[in-house]
């Protein structure tokens, strides 16, 4: 009996230790958009980053980004698959990259096109909330809607009617908007990673 239970507690470990591990590489794939995020705020006024160059800078950022996501979400789903032996999940790349192309079309391409919102920086700033919305919400069905994931595309897409009508620094409250929302994100599935590990 005493071998048992010590097999039992050395088996929670190890999956405690496996589901933390999953954790933290969602974790760093929200941190790494923050980054780029980050870059882009800190060269806006430097570059004065509009329409095309706007466009080009996150284009940039999902050609470079996408592969980056692919690859954290596929150990993430190694992980997964290790934890739960006989069902089947696979995620493919591309079902990764089908919503951040979806939300680059419609937030980058055809809502800045559309005569809506107050003025053409508020139509931005709803193009990117949609673009962040649409991609994380695509994602978070693809990945296996996770719940520390929620906040990265509930709350930019709960923030649209607000910027809809602002008259100035729409964008830039758009961007604090999601930063906020990757940071919680970032903070709960950190939380979940160590309290996987504490529980064992």
């Amino acid at each position: 009996m005493k071998e048992i239970e010590e097999l039992k507690n050395m088996l929670g470990k190890v999956e405690g230790k496996l589901i933390a591990a999953a954790k933290m590489y969602a974790a760093m794939n929200f941190s790494f958009w923050l980054f780029i995020m980050a870059g882009f705020y800190v060269l806006l006024e430097l570059v004065n980053f509009k329409g095309i160059g706007l466009a080009l800078y996150w284009m940039a950022a999902i050609v470079i980004g996408i592969p980056f996501t692919i690859k954290l979400w596929s150990r993430v789903e190694r992980l997964q698959k290790i934890q739960q032996t006989g069902k089947k999940r696979k995620i493919v790349g591309a079902m990764i990259a089908i919503p951040w192309i979806v939300g680059s079309i419609i937030g980058w391409m055809i809502i800045p096109s559309m005569q809506i919102a107050l003025n053409a920086e508020a139509r931005l700033a709803v193009g990117f909330l949609s673009f962040i919305g649409i991609s994380i919400g695509g994602m978070w069905l693809v990945v296996g809607r996770e719940f520390e994931m929620v906040p990265a595309f509930l709350i930019p897409l709960c923030s649209i009617p607000v910027v809809w009508n602002m008259e100035e620094g729409a964008m830039i409250w758009a961007g604090f908007v999601v930063t906020a929302s990757y940071s919680i994100t970032v903070f709960w599935y950190l939380y979940s990673a160590f309290k996987a590990i504490e529980r064992w």
